[in-house]
């Protein structure tokens, strides 16, 4: 199971964002503008309807009526023929209200029966400075508002003369219309950026998935898996990587081909004279027991250079062993047999250090080289029992978790220092005066043989714990 790491995935994480970023941004401003431009559209029509209807309305009143308004008090007649114009022209549908009023913006004659004459009109004060500055002739629409009623209008305004002005107050009721697109236009900004981040989301995978694969593939390089095929349908500059890693790859096998054909032909040459000294140094020394009628005596020195000739046979082995493993050859096997075996060969070992080795399993077989894992089953409890003082313990535990084979090898030893856990797996690496430091390594290699990994770490109180993880779909 894979898990998602932000380290890891940095590039789809910065596509993602980036073209989110500049996509919601692009919704968000055409949003916006559009809610503009319905609403100003919706305005300007407006707006040129009512200068229409004021300048109408204005052609339609004899200008002896506005000379009279000038005497005084307007008189019944004078009234009456203002508000048959009034009445003529009044759309309850668009227009609400229509009046004259004077420069202290008090109403002379309105449309509105339930008008009061007294004070200025309070609604007009707003508008107080585009009213005083048109000049006769001259019209003006105000910016929308709203009235008592909650609802929205616009004023038209003419100037009759230098002394009265025609007012024509426009219902603007779709205006509240254009005022809810701009909750539609959020909705569909939403809608935009789910959008865009799906489309992010299935772009970066588009992009990234092909990268993963070259960087599963350099993996496998990495872990020296030569059989490791290329990631195929790539196209472009990932196809020009691919073909250069897969280029390095048959570069670096056939260097390690290269150098464990001369490692092979450097261990030919050092064995042959030192299986010459070795049957020189048996002879010598048969002859020596002939001699002083087999009395041993004198044959100190021999056996000393036939021990450390079998000492440097038998590092020469770990070095080819190191070197060239034999290819994993997996197969399903009882693991439960595996360990008893294992414990039957060590079994004097124990004695001697009164080593208690127990192991538990709840898997019936496993697939894996088995040579393999014998070998390394052995190379990692003759390491605890070297390190481990007379009374210890060893634990195996076989169990599967999570779609995984896991192999718990625990001890309760001295444990591993910690500066020393990131080098006990380095080929030539060790803490022991006599080792060669392969037997970890060597493990480590047929591990990835295998496909399985293998890692270590300290227990909680004391001792050290090695791991051995392999996917069971692997099998």
């Amino acid at each position: 199971m894979k898990y998602f790491s932000l380290s890891q995935s940095y590039y789809k994480v910065r596509i993602i964002v980036t073209f989110c970023a500049v996509t919601i941004l692009i919704v968000l401003i055409l949003s916006f503008l559009s809610y503009r431009f319905v609403r100003k559209l919706y305005l300007d029509q407006l707006s040129d309807q009512v200068n229409i209807v004021t300048k109408m309305i204005s052609r339609q009143i004899d200008n002896k009526y506005l000379d009279l308004l000038q005497v005084g008090a307007p008189t019944n007649s004078t009234v009456n023929y203002f508000k048959k114009i009034f009445s003529e022209n009044l759309n309850n549908g668009f227009h609400s209200q229509i009046f004259i009023f004077d420069r202290n913006l008090h109403k002379i004659i309105s449309s509105d029966p339930g008008t009061s004459k007294e004070g200025p009109e309070t609604l007009l004060l707003l508008n107080q400075k585009e009213i005083n500055g048109l000049l006769p002739g001259e019209s003006k629409v105000s910016f929308p508002f709203k009235g008592d009623d909650g609802k929205w209008y616009l004023w038209g305004f003419y100037r009759l003369d230098n002394s009265y002005w025609l007012a024509l107050k426009e219902n603007a009721a779709k205006l509240e219309r254009v005022e809810d697109f701009a909750a539609e236009f959020f909705y569909i900004g939403l809608g935009g950026i789910i959008l865009t981040l799906f489309v992010a989301w299935l772009m970066a995978r588009t992009l990234i998935k092909p990268i993963d694969h070259l960087v599963e593939f350099s993996k496998k390089i990495g872990e020296e898996d030569y059989h490791a095929a290329v990631p195929l349908n790539t196209q472009g500059e990932l196809k020009i990587l691919a073909d250069s890693m897969e280029k390095m790859k048959k570069d670096i096998e056939a260097h390690n081909k290269e150098k464990e054909k001369m490692l092979a032909q450097i261990a030919h040459e050092i064995r042959n004279p030192l299986g010459g000294i070795e049957l020189l140094a048996n002879l010598t020394k048969e002859d020596l027991v002939r001699e002083n009628n087999s009395s041993l005596t004198g044959t100190e020195y021999l056996d000393k250079i036939i021990c450390e000739v079998n000492s440097l046979k038998s590092l020469i082995t770990s070095y080819l062993n190191f070197s060239r493993p034999l290819p994993a050859n997996p197969g399903w096997f009882n693991i439960n047999n595996l360990l008893k075996e294992v414990g039957e060969n060590l079994i004097i070992n124990f004695k001697k250090k009164n080593i208690n080795f127990t192991f538990k399993n709840d898997i019936e077989k496993i697939y894996f080289d088995r040579s393999h894992l014998k070998q390394i089953f052995l190379n990692l409890i003759t390491n605890s029992m070297e390190s481990m003082n007379n009374n210890g313990n060893i634990y195996v535990y076989v169990f599967e978790e999570n779609k995984k084979w896991k192999i718990i090898f625990s001890d309760d030893g001295p444990g591993i220092k910690k500066e020393n856990l990131l080098k006990i797996f380095e080929p030539f690496f060790t803490t022991k005066k006599d080792g060669t430091g392969l037997g970890l390594a060597i493990c480590k290699k047929l591990c990835n043989e295998n496909k399985a990994e293998l890692k270590a770490g300290n227990n909680k109180e004391k001792g050290s714990t090695f791991i051995i993880t392999k996917d069971v779909r692997q099998a």
